[in-house]
């Protein structure tokens, strides 16, 4: 579930602004790096026969790439994500968050509490420095390769958090200065990503066979 968290700075609502978009394509691309991190990781625990104590090691990212999905709903090309989390796996998520700029706050304390976490606790940076070693000692192709590529996920999701946590508070503090706390423009300025509003308009919809009461009542 998508982690609301209130009562911290000025409370934002809808798309990113257009005064930020330049900032917000950044994160985009850094939350596409995290999905990619997210899938890549999870190959190589396959690869590796160890998928469940990678997805177990993997749920922070995981969750905070969920977050970015809810960040950007109303970007064209993250909204397909949203649109296909929101009517499977992640229904009540889209049910009780909204998404857009109220996500902004927990994407930036999420992503900044996994990394120091990751970094003071779980020794991402002593990891990563091993396996470089033990990659450049692979005897055989497919052993490079998997460390390899869980060397890359392991660092570019650790980047991708950072650049995206930094460029996430610049952000905010733009917005915050600007005082907008409800705006859109630029590339989500339709507000939404068409299949996910069709989503929910129909749910908002009564059914086609409904009929209000006509009853004469007592007289």
């Amino acid at each position: 579930m998508v982690i609301p968290i209130g009562g911290m700075g000025v409370p934002l609502m809808g798309p990113p602004p257009a005064a930020v978009e330049a900032k917000f394509k950044v994160i985009k691309w850094c939350i596409i790096a995290m999905m990619a991190c997210t899938i890549g990781q999870l190959f190589c625990g396959a690869l590796m026969g160890a998928l469940v104590q990678s997805l177990l090691n993997s749920l922070n990212l995981i969750l905070n790439t969920v977050i970015g999905i809810w960040l950007l709903k109303d970007d064209p090309l993250i909204g397909r994500v949203y649109a296909f989390l929101a009517r499977t796996c992640c229904g009540p998520c889209a049910e009780q968050c909204q998404g857009g700029m109220s996500c902004l706050m927990s994407f930036i304390i999420c992503n900044v509490i996994t990394v120091l976490l990751g970094i003071l606790l779980d020794g991402s940076i002593q990891y990563i420095i091993a396996n470089f070693k033990v990659m450049l000692n692979a005897v055989d192709f497919e052993s490079a390769f998997i460390l390899w590529l869980l060397l890359v996920c392991t660092t570019g999701s650790l980047v991708a958090q950072v650049v995206g946590s930094l460029y996430g508070w610049w952000a905010y503090k733009e917005v915050r200065d600007m005082g907008v706390t409800q705006s859109g423009g630029g590339e989500w300025s339709s507000g939404g990503y068409p299949q996910a509003e069709a989503r929910e308009a129909r749910e908002a919809r009564p059914a086609a066979n409904f009929q209000a009461f006509q009853g004469s009542g007592n007289r």
